[in-house]
């Protein structure tokens, strides 16, 4: 009688316990990733998150992880709405042949990755939980700092701001389409066929972008940026600030999106919603690699 009695108290331990395991792996939820651009066979791919996929699997082994397979490498440049399509239609087969993403998931979106997943959340809305934002182009970028230690050569500003806002390289490369030139307004909001929609700048509105912006987020939106980052300029695009039209660096709460709460960023922040996080030292690649950065600032926010 003891004998069995034993043996039923150690079975009915081990049984609370596998629960208890089984049930802290269910509450993660499971995470969707997206590569920045390159003009490059070696990175703009989701192979950019091998390393960090192998962190997760180290540190919440149960978690479904899925670097979205999708505009690798070389077709990272393709316009950003050709982009936002393709995502589209691979994240919904996703969506509706994994019941494990009903309850809601993750996202986790590097450089321009981070501007196309948030022009999905905006343009269709999604159940997301905590949105991460690594070196996300969100108001742009601007200037040769960006363009000549990367693929362009010696181009003076204006000369490149008429090469991106030409209709040729609107329809078809993606950076045009993020070029935002901060001393001419006027003309950005003419000549871009893609940033000032997204982030509502035109006189006519979407109002469903604000409407899905907000109601989307269910934990936070999580933006990190750095000013050691050397590829986006300016680096406080990764916190949704830009220059204003002297060339100065302005914080979130100064740029026209923000005051005007044009798609939702100032009620994400008054909901306690909208996390900004500068990180010093911190280079352009490195969000992809460096352990470090991701149990400090990406691991507490996917073992929600």
């Amino acid at each position: 009688m003891n004998k069995l009695f034993i043996t039923f108290i150690l079975s009915t331990l081990l049984l609370s316990v596998v629960c208890i395991v089984k049930s802290q792996s269910d509450s993660y939820k499971p995470i969707l990733l997206m590569h920045g651009f390159a003009i490059s066979e070696d990175c703009g791919a989701n192979t950019d998150w091998d390393t960090m996929l192998k962190y997760i699997q180290k540190n919440n082994p149960d978690q479904i992880a899925i670097a979205l397979d999708v505009d690798n490498h070389l077709k990272s440049t393709k316009p950003m709405f050709t982009q936002i399509n393709d995502i589209y239609l691979l994240m919904t087969s996703i969506l509706e042949n994994n019941s494990s993403f009903a309850n809601g998931f993750h996202i986790i979106a590097h450089s321009q990755g981070a501007l196309l997943m948030r022009s999905l959340v905006e343009m269709y809305g999604f159940k997301v939980d905590n949105f991460i934002s690594l070196a996300g182009v969100h108001n742009g970028v601007f200037g040769v700092g960006f363009t000549n230690d990367y693929w362009f050569g010696n181009f003076t500003d204006k000369e490149l701001t008429d090469l991106m806002y030409s209709s040729s390289m609107q329809k078809e490369f993606s950076v045009a389409n993020w070029w935002n030139d901060p001393k001419d307004n006027d003309r950005y909001i003419k000549e871009n066929f893609f940033l000032p929609a997204l982030n509502q700048e035109l006189s006519e509105l979407t109002p469903e972008f604000k409407a899905n912006f907000v109601s989307s987020i269910g934990g936070s939106f999580n933006a990190f940026g750095s000013q050691d980052d050397e590829v986006v300029d300016p680096w406080i695009s990764e916190l949704f600030g830009y220059y204003n039209e002297n060339m100065v660096m302005i914080p979130i709460n100064e740029t026209y999106s923000y005051q005007q709460d044009s798609y939702g960023l100032k009620t994400l922040d008054n909901q306690g919603k909208l996390k900004l996080t500068q990180v010093d030292g911190v280079k352009h690649a490195d969000w992809l690699r460096r352990e470090d950065l991701f149990n400090q600032y990406i691991l507490p926010l996917i073992s929600k």
